[in-house]
């Protein structure tokens, strides 16, 4: 047993090997007489900042260095590399990355630079039938920004969800192989490494501090305030992240069949690995005047889903169910950060809805329903989502305003992002607009409210 599981971690480390050299050293598995051409390339300097609207202070400031490039070998292959680098020294940080795998981290990395390899793959098409080996998405799901079945990547949340994309996927490596056989599209997809999703680091303005995150656990609990530094949260409440490795049982593997059905498109999909999302454990018995150790601890579930999106005109409708039997739960027992498992039900509808005048109107509501058989949540047994977006563009659709409404129903807190953007020209972008978080603090959304801020960027592009 030990032999295999050496020769599997051995062969995640080949997979990563064999899609860089492939990229510089193509003729390893592609014809002699292939030459390598740069297909399309970019490359974009961002600076973004922000200033905290309750006390003035600059929350945000972060110039991002991002590269995507795509190539092209013969007739049937064809490669991509996209880097990410960024450096920050703000209140918002980066973000963690000790609950990526080895592989996945960062090239560089300390408190206020990092350099990523965020793409990497070589892919094989031919006709109906494509391979692609590398560091890569797996997007499921027709929702607009919202995650219903769309669980099989993890996300960045340093940020929490204000980000111009959402969600902001984290590539990972491994293999896809998608192929259509009458009519139907089949997808198959195996990520190798058990990188999850990425949170924001103690002390930073984004970091989770609900009840409904932290397993019920408060900061009065480990004797600091909400407004505390990152040392003295350090002092009385540290996190163990378990190493997330390229074992078997960190890896995600899922399958995904689609047919039309009337005007639309039916999928359906199950996949299986770690929840990215984590669930707390205490890591060693408490003792007086020492930290809290937490355990985040990544379980494996099973996820089954059906999404259905079909186009009537100016209105697109999307729709989508998931089913999670085994869902990783944290509750309220008699010894603290309990943990269970509990059936889980998610299902979502939106509207894409191109109206007359440049206007663009989405909307999406969420229900997602915990069957707790007398546990004890540390969140509601059903949350409400809703999203609303209004924008308009003018001048050719070189400035665009726009309006973004999240908040969670039941809980009655959320997010309104007012914002505008500009093309002053083919290389230059120019946005800005305002984060205003509301609700209970120790709501969803509202744990944040005191991060609400005023931001601006300015892209340049090569």
């Amino acid at each position: 047993m030990r032999n295999m599981l050496f020769t599997y971690q051995w062969a995640c480390y080949c997979l990563r090997a064999v899609s860089l050299v492939s990229l510089f050293l193509s003729w390893g598995i592609l014809p002699v007489n292939a030459e390598v051409k740069l297909q399309s390339g970019r490359l974009s300097l961002e600076y973004r900042s922000g200033v905290n609207l309750q006390n003035g202070d600059l929350d945000l400031s972060r110039v991002t260095l991002s590269s995507a490039h795509k190539f092209r070998f013969s007739s049937q292959w064809s490669g991509q590399i996209d880097t990410l680098s960024q450096l920050a020294s703000d209140n918002t940080g980066l973000g963690r990355v000790d609950n990526f795998a080895s592989l996945n981290r960062p090239i560089f990395d300390n408190n206020k630079a990092r350099v990523e390899l965020a793409r990497a793959s070589v892919m094989w098409r031919k006709r109906g039938t494509s391979v692609v080996i590398g560091k890569q998405v797996t997007p499921w799901g027709v929702l607009d920004g919202i995650q219903v079945t769309d669980r099989f990547d993890p996300v960045r949340r340093r940020d929490f969800v204000l980000t111009d994309m959402r969600p902001e996927r984290i590539a990972r490596w491994g293999v896809r192989w998608r192929t259509k056989v009458d009519g139907w599209h089949i997808d198959t997809s195996l990520a190798l490494d058990g990188s999850t999703s990425q949170q924001a680091r103690m002390g930073d303005a984004f970091f989770l501090t609900s009840t409904r995150f932290t397993a019920g656990l408060t900061l009065d609990d480990v004797n600091v305030s909400n407004q505390a530094g990152e040392q003295v949260i350090k002092n009385n409440f540290e996190i163990v992240t378990p190493e997330r490795s390229h074992a078997l049982a960190h890896s995600t593997a899922g399958l995904k069949v689609a047919h039309s059905l009337g005007d639309g498109d039916v999928s359906l999909m199950v996949f299986r690995g770690p929840d990215a999302d984590p669930v707390l454990g205490l890591h060693s018995m408490l003792k007086v005047n020492q930290p809290i150790r937490v355990s985040f601890d990544y379980l494996r579930r099973t996820v089954f889903g059906a999404t259905y999106d079909v186009t009537q005109g100016a209105t697109v409708w999307r729709l989508e169910l998931a089913y999670i039997p085994d869902q990783p739960l944290n509750i309220l027992a008699s010894v603290p950060l309990a943990q269970a498992r509990g059936q889980r039900i998610l299902t979502g509808v939106g509207m894409d809805w191109r109206a007359p005048n440049d206007w663009f109107i989405n909307t999406q509501l969420v229900v997602d329903y915990i069957e707790k058989d007398n546990l004890s949540l540390v969140r509601p047994q059903t949350d409400t989502l809703l999203t609303l977006r209004a924008q308009r563009s003018f001048y050719n659709a070189r400035l665009v305003f726009k309006s973004e409404l999240l908040a969670s129903v039941n809980q009655g807190d959320g997010a309104i992002r007012p914002a505008f953007a500009f093309d002053w020209s083919d290389r230059i972008k120019l946005q800005s607009g305002i984060d205003w978080l509301f609700g209970d603090p120790n709501g969803q959304f509202g744990q944040f409210k005191d991060a609400s801020r005023w931001w601006a960027s300015f892209t340049y592009t090569f």
